[in-house]
């Protein structure tokens, strides 16, 4: 009975699994495409979100109009973590682009960092495929943040997952940008 007992308990555990032994970024990989890739998968998703007009009259504290993140995680063999690519456009029509990445985190929650020690941020599930973009401070940006003016209000975002065209302009690498719009049928 014992024997039994302990070979059905192994078949329990391991069949989640399905021969597949589970990584690092599985977490981020669920939180942002909605499922774990395989090994050397490109994967690839869009949030954006532009303001109306009522909602910048609703909050004047808020200097951002639009923003948008492409996550994507490339194809090559050893890829780790996903590269977020993001672009915030202001009132004024200034531009300030910006990359980070996410460290494992909880499953509704992952902890990230800005490039050029840009400081952290985090992304949380939002409901219905969106995720928030939790800012604490204004990002330091490379370059000197030339055109960034975030606000007070400019701390935390809203973004709904949306087609690559909303992000094709932050496919940054040009080695991957074929193969990204080729897998999203662009």
């Amino acid at each position: 009975m014992i024997k039994v007992f302990s070979v059905l308990l192994l078949v329990l555990l391991a069949g989640p699994l399905s021969g597949r032994i589970a990584h690092a970024g599985d977490v981020e990989q669920r939180f942002l495409y909605g499922r774990v890739l395989q090994d050397r998968e490109l994967g690839w998703a869009c949030y954006s979100r532009r303001y109306d007009p009522a909602h910048l009259r609703s909050h004047p504290g808020q200097n951002v109009s639009e923003i948008a993140m492409l996550a994507y995680r490339p194809d090559w063999p050893g890829a780790g973590a996903s590269i977020l690519n993001f672009k915030a456009r202001f009132r004024d029509g200034g531009l300030a682009e910006f990359s980070g990445e996410c460290k494992e985190g909880r499953g509704d929650v992952l902890a990230c960092g800005m490039e050029c020690d840009g400081g952290p941020f985090a992304l949380r599930k939002a409901g219905g495929g969106a995720i928030m973009v939790d800012m604490p401070a204004a990002p330091g940006l490379c370059n000197d943040g030339e055109g960034a003016d975030f606000a007070g209000d400019d701390k935390l975002f809203r973004l709904d997952r949306t087609d690559l065209a909303d992000c094709r302009d932050l496919i940054w690498d040009d080695e991957i940008r074929p193969r990204l719009l080729r897998a999203a049928g662009q």
